[in-house]
């Protein structure tokens, strides 16, 4: 079940793709997928902007050091999971050229079907 922010996020992602041409119905289940990526980065580079990527440790010695926060990592892994979803969706700039520029297969059945 999605929650309010994912089903926003995924009407948009709908939208945009049936703008771009690259909307399939039967995308569903990817769509959402893309979807609850994008509000769980969304949500993960709130926290960083909040809180900073780093955080201070004391050591034994009683000396601080900087360490990434694990939610840092997680929204590096969730940009990139993000990114991978659009490209398969068709929906990144260089996607969109490679379907532009693919030539298209011409099937002598069908053209000889389709002459009157």
């Amino acid at each position: 079940m999605l929650n309010s922010r994912q089903i926003a996020a995924e009407r948009l992602l709908i939208s945009i793709l049936q703008r771009s041409g690259a909307f399939k119905p039967s995308d569903g289940i990817i769509i959402k997928l893309t979807a609850c990526t994008y509000v769980e980065m969304l949500k993960l580079q709130e926290y960083c902007n909040e809180r900073g990527t780093t955080y201070e440790v004391m050591n034994n010695s009683g000396d601080l050091y900087s360490k990434h926060r694990p939610e840092h990592q997680q929204l590096t892994e969730a940009r990139s999971k993000l990114m991978q979803l659009l490209k398969e969706l068709g929906a990144t700039p260089a996607a969109r050229k490679k379907v532009e520029s693919e030539p298209q297969v011409i099937d002598p059945l069908l053209e000889l079907l389709n002459m009157k």
